[in-house]
């Protein structure tokens, strides 16, 4: 046998050895990294997923004061949007129902959705963001006056106030309403402070 088959034979016995599978050590050390990066990512996801859900709601209570807007200009109504702390459930409403009170069981409801149903844990309220500066407390996270209650009217005026939303990582919005233009402002929590978007 010449010197270059042994280095053959040699290296062959090698690769067969290196394929019958991982060692003990070798295996606690890939379970260790994906432990490690499991640990970083899964919380990050988790952020992301609950602003991703307060955004979603704060998104379609948007579309909800348009739709307000543009159907009680159309109709020459007054139609309002609803925020229930209890339920945490926010309507969009065609009018007072007998009782001739905002946002009461008696309401016609032209559509509503619940704040659960977003994910991440949202509910009303800012937790321990505070309010916007110079803005009033609120024990529930509504500010309206009336009963919870946005209102507009044909000359698309209403009534000014302003709700927050958090989630359960602390993800905050905050829609405020204005009455004069019947505008409102989006803003975000970045961790410090409150920022308009």
């Amino acid at each position: 046998m010449t010197r270059g088959d042994f280095i053959v034979k040699r290296s062959m016995k090698r690769g067969a050895a290196g394929r019958r599978g991982f060692t003990l050590v070798e295996l606690i050390a890939v379970v260790a990294v994906i432990g490690a990066l499991s640990a970083v990512a899964v919380p990050a996801f988790n952020a992301y997923r609950d602003e991703c859900s307060v955004m979603a709601a704060a998104t379609e209570i948007c579309g909800m004061i348009r739709e307000a807007k543009q159907t009680a200009l159309a109709d020459g109504r007054y139609y309002a949007i609803g925020f229930n702390a209890n339920q945490g459930k926010v309507s969009l409403l065609a009018g007072r129902g007998p009782d001739d009170k905002w946002n009461t069981a008696d309401d016609p409801v032209v559509r509503s959705f619940l704040l659960a149903n977003k994910g991440g844990g949202v509910r009303f309220g800012y937790g321990s963001c505070g309010p916007l500066p110079g803005l009033a407390k609120t024990t529930d996270g509504i500010s309206f006056t009336t009963n919870n209650t946005l209102v507009c009217n044909p000359d698309l005026t209403g009534n000014a106030g302003t709700i927050y939303l958090i989630s359960r990582s602390g993800s905050a919005m905050a829609l405020s309403m204005n009455s004069s233009d019947f505008s409102y402002k989006l803003w975000r929590w970045g961790g410090r402070k409150w920022a308009r978007l």
